[in-house]
């Protein structure tokens, strides 16, 4: 089987880490395979090297406009014909329209389809319009597709408010975690600069760059109230002002923080490579997760691997991804966010409750059985 894999925008993040997970595995469930994977320049370095796997670097600097639009609508269906490929698998959410083989698409943003992400925008006072033309580009996309995925069970239904996926082929399919690396027993390594004195309060860790969907002015809003009830206590975040394109959001933030009288309860690491975050997960006490719109959630996964109790906004994928490992609070509500992590923090007894349901609900998520069950879908749709 020949498959050719368009992830032409997978720069970081979930997108990433993704691919590095499918394709250190697939090669074991599809022996015969030759798997030909398009992502940006920049990304190849980060893929796992294994037999059957050629990766090559999409060829324009711009992975948006007019050259990513060319690509994914003629350079693509173009080399799966001349190259007899058997299926060509679209995996950043937008697809060929015209494909001369069988097409899988993994539809992986929820904001273009979440009424609440346009809600906060209209809320901003930020133009929708790209949002809106991204999401019509995806329901093509959709349309056109022979099979379609979801991370999540809750992201599906999301989609299938805006079109119809009657007579489409379509998978609810979770994503996985290493579990060589997270949850595993630390190794010996030199100190973390996070991890805390024994003077010092409870740590709250968020893993994830600065959008306005993280939703993290909830989570800061709160800090003045939990700073009361737990001095000392500390929030840590992967964010920093020069990984993000809302700067103007990230400045009104940083702001309130100082307003508040928080900026000094709040520690910004910046970007954090992926091999790194285990001993990270493990300094904290707690992870907060204020999103109100995700596909998915990578790092709450992690977070349960590692052994944390979970506290996340009330969302239908958070609920999906945590079930009864995690506490939830209304999205944009600061009190109720701090009640939600004060019940954690000041009750030991509940806290290891949830942490030993963290450890028993990350067993469900697991990226060789995710490589396994795509294999199974390619050779489905090898067969149409």
């Amino acid at each position: 089987m020949r498959i050719l894999l368009n992830a032409a925008s997978a720069h970081m993040g979930g997108a990433v880490t993704h691919l590095q997970n499918i394709l250190d595995r697939l090669p074991e469930e599809l022996p015969r395979a030759h798997i030909i994977v398009y992502v940006p320049e920049g990304t190849t370095a980060a893929l796992p090297k294994r037999a059957g796997v050629e990766v090559r670097p999409y060829p324009y600097a711009s992975t948006q406009g007019l050259r990513r639009l060319y690509f994914d609508q003629v350079a693509v269906p173009r080399r799966a014909a001349r190259e007899r490929v058997d299926v060509l698998f679209s995996a950043t959410g937008f697809g060929t329209l015209w494909s001369p083989v069988p097409q899988v698409l993994l539809v992986r943003n929820m904001k273009y389809f979440d009424p609440q992400f346009q809600a906060k925008c209209e809320e901003l006072g930020r133009s929708f319009r790209g949002t809106r033309l991204r999401r019509w580009h995806s329901l093509l996309s959709i349309w056109a597709a022979d099979t379609v995925l979801f991370p999540t069970r809750a992201m599906q239904a999301t989609v299938a408010s805006h079109v119809s996926l009657d007579g489409t082929a379509t998978h609810p399919l979770h994503y996985g975690f290493d579990a060589d690396t997270f949850g595993a027993e630390p190794a010996p390594s030199a100190p973390n600069p996070c991890i805390k004195e024994e003077s010092e309060g409870p740590t709250l860790l968020n893993v994830s760059t600065y959008a306005i969907h993280k939703n993290l002015e909830t989570l800061v809003e709160a800090l003045p109230r939990l700073r009361d009830q737990h001095p000392g206590l500390t929030l840590v975040t992967t964010t920093s002002r020069t990984q993000t394109s809302d700067t103007a959001e990230y400045d009104a933030l940083t702001a309130r923080a100082r307003k508040l009288g928080v900026a000094d309860a709040w520690t910004e690491l910046g970007y954090v490579p992926h091999d790194e975050l285990p001993p990270l997960y493990r300094t904290a006490d707690a992870y907060v997760f204020p999103s109100f719109t995700e596909s998915f959630g990578h790092s709450m996964v992690e977070a349960m691997a590692s052994g944390l109790p979970v506290v996340a906004a009330d969302t239908p994928v958070n609920r999906e991804v945590c079930a009864d490992a995690g506490v939830y609070f209304s999205p944009f509500d600061a009190s109720g966010c701090a009640d939600a992590v004060h019940a954690v923090l000041s009750d030991k007894q509940r806290a290891d409750e949830l942490r030993r349901k963290s450890a028993q609900r990350a067993e469900r998520f697991s990226w060789r059985r995710y490589a396994r069950r795509l294999a199974e879908i390619f050779r489905a749709a090898a067969r149409t």
